[in-house]
């Protein structure tokens, strides 16, 4: 899901992914660019949902008897960033193949 998004993110900037093209952008630049941007908002989304989940199990951490897994949370958490990013990259790395000269004709 994480990649469709992306894609129709670029498919939707394509004129202006090819403007950067025309003034001499390369392609690995706009993929560099394209992955920080995605990368930010998912790294960023993921730190509010987990700050959101931890206020959610917090009466549990608190009690004195309670035996949170704290580790295998942290491991899923580092899937979950590890699997986001190569999606972004993926998609990012995708969508730059196909040509955007007819977009910028378009513009």
């Amino acid at each position: 899901g994480l990649g469709l998004v992306l894609v129709r993110n670029v498919l939707d900037r394509r004129a202006e992914l090819a403007l950067f093209r025309a003034v001499g952008f390369r392609r690995r630049e706009l993929a560099a660019m394209l992955f920080a941007e995605h990368a930010w908002l998912f790294l960023r989304g993921l730190a509010i949902g987990t700050l959101a989940g931890l206020a959610a199990v917090l009466p549990v951490l608190a009690t004195p008897g309670g035996n949170p897994a704290l580790g295998e949370l942290a491991v899923v958490l580092l899937l979950v960033v590890a699997n986001g990013l190569l999606w972004i990259w993926f998609a990012a790395r995708r969508a730059l193949r196909a040509p955007l000269v007819p977009a910028l004709r378009d513009e």
